[in-house]
């Protein structure tokens, strides 16, 4: 008889990370992220990974090209609206693809190749006259666990790797560049219970 040799099959389920396929499931505590997101008077946010998708196309010149979600936009809008301030921490950016998406929403909290996002939100919170407790931030990478820790309502994105994903008090349902702050904006303001009023005030006057 024909000796056999077994191979062990190597399957991505086998990593802890994947889980079938999917990034690991952390549960959390709603009505606590709720008392949080009240709080909120600030809230910032990266660009690549959250209002994009993290990737980019690019022709045979080397130019570039980026897509944003465009509720996303209406999230930040509906916020400022609502009193909370927006802010842009952009760290990646190289063609001022967020520049220019921060201008068509005319925020004026845009801050270009941030090093350290939290001295800036430091500095943030000093000029503003605000606590830490006050701030919210939604972040997908490494680059954004020293941040999340620092704020009082930290949110990751659905497809934030592991260890942002545990130490949120909120995961979007949404996927980065896939509707992440709409989804996080409507989260807020029904926390802090103005959403049926803007919902009333937009239906009235249209979205602009």
């Amino acid at each position: 008889m024909v000796g056999l040799t077994i191979i062990p099959i190597f399957h991505l389920s086998n990593i802890p990370y994947f889980n079938g396929g999917q990034p690991m499931a952390f549960e959390k505590n709603l009505e606590k992220a709720k008392e949080k997101a009240k709080k909120v008077k600030l809230f910032a946010h990266d660009v690549h990974g959250v209002l994009t998708p993290d990737t980019f196309l690019c022709d045979i010149e080397g130019k570039r090209k980026y897509s944003f979600w465009h509720m996303d936009g209406f999230g930040d809008l509906s916020l400022t609206a609502n009193g909370i301030q927006i802010a842009f921490l952009d760290t990646t950016s190289i063609d001022e693809e967020g520049l220019v998406r921060a201008r068509e929403l005319k925020l004026d909290k845009f801050y270009y190749k941030v090093t350290d996002k939290v001295t800036k939100l430091e500095e943030l919170k000093k000029e503003l006259g605000i606590d830490s407790e006050n701030i919210g931030y939604i972040g997908c990478e490494v680059t954004d666990i020293a941040v999340m820790k620092k704020v009082g309502f930290a949110v990751a994105t659905a497809d934030a790797i592991d260890e942002v994903r545990e130490i949120a008090d909120y995961i979007t349902t949404a996927p980065g560049g896939r509707g992440p702050i709409r989804e996080v904006c409507e989260f807020i303001l029904r926390a802090m219970g103005k959403w049926g009023e803007w919902v009333e005030k937009v239906t009235k006057m249209g979205y602009k």
